[in-house]
């Protein structure tokens, strides 16, 4: 399956300012995961169509978001609120994007990584697409990778 950079700029679009009521647009910087310190989640898609989506926001971002989702002052969120502010983001993503798949597909629940030194990835997996986003001057990645299938034995 494969999803045009129209429609996950359109989603991602969608969601920040709906959700967040803040602006974001493309980035072509290619600064995946230069942050200094930053919160990501991961959803798995499962069915039809086999992948996941992860989401990965600096912390001032990170921060940012959960302080308007859960209607608090910046420096009174805890890192839980920012951990599942993040996690439902990348959930609201991957159900839109499961929405754009022709068949039944499942969602899992969020996997959420923060630190300033970690590197993720999904095993038995490859990148489909990776865009990134400039938010209040923060890039923002989202990654859609796509389970490969596993070879089979010729008899």
């Amino acid at each position: 399956m494969d999803f045009s950079t129209e429609e996950i700029y359109t989603l991602a679009e969608t969601i920040w300012n709906s959700t967040l009521g803040l602006a974001i647009e493309p980035d072509s910087s290619g600064a995946f995961g230069t942050h200094p310190r930053s919160t990501a989640a991961c959803i798995q898609i499962t069915g039809a169509w086999n992948g996941a989506v992860m989401l990965d926001c600096p912390a001032e971002i990170a921060r940012l978001a959960a302080s308007i989702m859960f209607h608090t002052e910046p420096d009174r969120v805890t890192l839980t609120d920012v951990q599942d502010a993040i996690a439902e983001l990348a959930n609201m993503f991957g159900g839109n994007i499961k929405g754009l798949l022709p068949a039944t597909c499942y969602l899992s629940l969020p996997a959420v990584v923060e630190g300033a030194d970690y590197s993720a990835r999904v095993p038995g997996s490859r990148l489909k697409n990776r865009l990134s986003f400039l938010c209040n001057g923060h890039v923002i990645s989202i990654a859609i990778l796509e389970r490969i299938e596993p070879k089979t034995a010729a008899a």
